[in-house]
This record gives structure tokens, sequence and C-alpha cells, in this order.
């Protein structure tokens, strides 16, 4: 498809706009399934579980409870966590995938062709990307601070190894620095900016950066994921490829656990090492985005000359919004749940 033709002075308003919503629905469709379909086999690994634990077979909730009063050590276990998402995820994806290419048709734009400098881009802004993530973790960490003091518990994400071993810092490590990054960018960067990148560049990142950010269920995780999601979706659309945001998510990763996974191991000095590794990658960064930011610039192109009217068709497409309302009661639940 000719990207030219979209940024050209429309002739036809309403067709631009009948474009956008059919993709939308296409797009808001397969990601609803994908979020539908991890749900649906998340049930389903532990009822496989109970029946790989007592050779029977039963119900959601009798398997369940049978994993936690009889397998609690198990269950309750890093390394069972960790084989649990990646299961769900990439079966999850597979599944998604197939229905978007054999039902729906659905095309990434060639955001998941390999580049040939793909990696040394992303090595290159990681530093940038990650400092861009430590300084709103610190402004979360304040609001969150505050509201503890208000009386608001806010709920964020566990990743604390439980039960200590090498194969739980294996498989944490296999999922939180190379399973998770690459299922994500494929969704919220390959998919979203596949879909929506043709009809302008801007709103396709605010919305991919959005979805990542809701995505991962809690207020401290979606300010920063947001955030470093606007600098992905940035760098994948400058790219034409998620391979670099691929990298700068992956390396992002697996700074920031550093220090898990290496008491996970017992080892010596890790919280120090870690610490000077962040403060090196952070000087880093702080250069590179001052040096080399107009990399992150993007096409302010449309394909509709008002401004604003591609991003304000794309947000009110009814089937993407039952999505983002998805994902936002998920956070409201959590917050509930906490606090009750």
């Amino acid at each position: 498809m000719n990207l030219e033709n979209y940024f050209a002075p429309p002739k036809d308003g309403a067709d631009i706009r009948r474009n956008i919503t059919y993709d939308c629905i296409k797009l808001g469709a397969m990601l609803i399934t994908y979020r539908l379909l991890t749900t649906i086999f998340t049930y389903g690994f532990y009822i496989g579980a109970y029946y790989r634990f007592t050779g029977k077979l039963a119900g959601l909730n009798a398997a369940i409870k049978g994993l936690r009063e009889d397998y609690k050590e198990t269950v309750t276990s890093t390394a069972f966590s960790m084989i649990l998402n990646s299961t769900v995820t990439g079966t999850g994806l597979i599944c998604t995938l197939l229905l978007g290419w054999l039902v729906l048709g659905f095309g990434f734009d060639g955001f998941l062709r390999p580049t040939k400098d793909g990696a040394k881009k992303g090595l290159y802004f990681f530093p940038a990307c990650f400092i861009m993530n430590m300084v709103v973790s610190l402004a979360v960490n304040f609001f969150t601070s505050a509201m503890e003091s208000a009386g608001v518990t806010i709920p964020e994400a566990d990743f604390t190894i439980k039960t200590p071993s090498t194969a739980a810092v294996v498989f944490q490590f296999l999922y939180v620095c190379i399973a998770a990054p690459l299922v994500e960018e494929i969704v919220f960067r390959g998919m979203i900016l596949g879909a929506l990148t043709k009809y302008g560049e801007i709103p396709a990142i605010f919305i991919s950066a959005l979805c990542f950010g809701l995505m991962h269920g809690n207020i401290p995780q979606a300010a920063a994921a947001f955030v470093v999601g606007l600098a992905y979706a940035s760098l994948a659309v400058s790219s034409r490829s998620i391979v670099p945001s691929f990298i700068v998510h992956m390396l992002n990763n697996m700074v920031v656990s550093m220090a898990e996974l290496g008491n996970g191991l017992e080892l010596p000095y890790v919280d120090e090492v870690t610490s000077i590794v962040q403060v090196i990658v952070a000087v880093i960064g702080i250069y590179i985005a001052f040096t080399k930011y107009s990399y992150f610039r993007n096409d302010s192109r449309e394909a509709l000359p008002a401004r604003g009217a591609v991003l304000k068709t794309e947000m009110t497409n009814p089937v993407l919004l039952i999505y983002l309302a998805m994902l936002v009661l998920n956070i409201v639940e959590g917050l509930i749940n906490v606090n009750s």
C-alpha cells in the first residue's frame, strides 16, 4: 500500500474514515480475542496442572482449590508462575495471529520484518528509553507514597522470587526478559502500529502506548509503560520494525531485574553491581536523550485534514473502546480489591 496516498489531501474523507473504522474493528477484535484467549488458557492451565498432579479431571474451581490446598508450595512458586505466564501468553498470541490471518486478513504492514540495523538501533537508544522509565517510575513512587499516606493502597506488580532456586531464576529470566517483551512487542507495536500507522504516525503511537500502559493492570506500571511505550512505538515507527523496540524492551527488563535475579542465585555484591550498571546506563541515556532526541520525532501528517480527526475516529471506535474499557476495569478492580 502506498502510504503517500493517505497523506495527500484526501479527496473523500468519508472513504478514509470508513477504512479507519474497518481497521480499528479488526484491530479491536484481535486485541479482545487475545485477552479472552489468555484468560481461557489460564483456566485451562490450572485444570491441566491439577490433572498432571492428581491424575483426575476437575472443574476450574475444584482444580484451583485442590492445587492451593494440596500443592500450595508448587503453585505459589516463581517457576510455576513464570511457566504459566509464558505458556498462556505464547499460546494466546499464536491463536490470535492465526485468527487474524485466516479470518480477518489482518496485516502488520511489515512491522514484524527484521531490519538490517534494527538490533544496532535498539542497543543505541536503550539507555535513553531506560532513563525515561526511571524518571517516570520515581514520579510514580512519590504518587503511591502520597496515596499510602492518605490511606489508599495502590496495587503494584510483584516479581519477587518467592522460592529462590536456579529453576526459578531461569524461568523468571526467560519470561520477564525474553518471552514477555517479544509477545508485547508483537501485540502492542506490531498489531497496533501495523493497523494504524498508515493513517497517521502520531495517533498510532499514542494508541499503542495507551494500550501498552493500561495492559499492565496497575497504576504504577501503567504510567511508566505509557511513557516508555511512546518511545518504543516511536522507535518502531521510525525503523518500520519492532526489532529495535524489542531490543530496548528486553534490555530494560534485564537491567531492572538484575538485582532480583542475582539475589535469587545468591550472587555476592549483586545490589552494588546493579546500582553501578543502572547509573552508567542512566548517564549514557541522558546524553543520548539530549543529543539524539530528533530521532524520536515522527511524521505529523495524517490521512484526514482536520487536526485530531484521525485520533478521534480511532478512539471512538466501539470495538477499540470495548478493549480499552476491559483494561481500565481490570485496573479499577485491582484497586478496589486491595482497598476493600
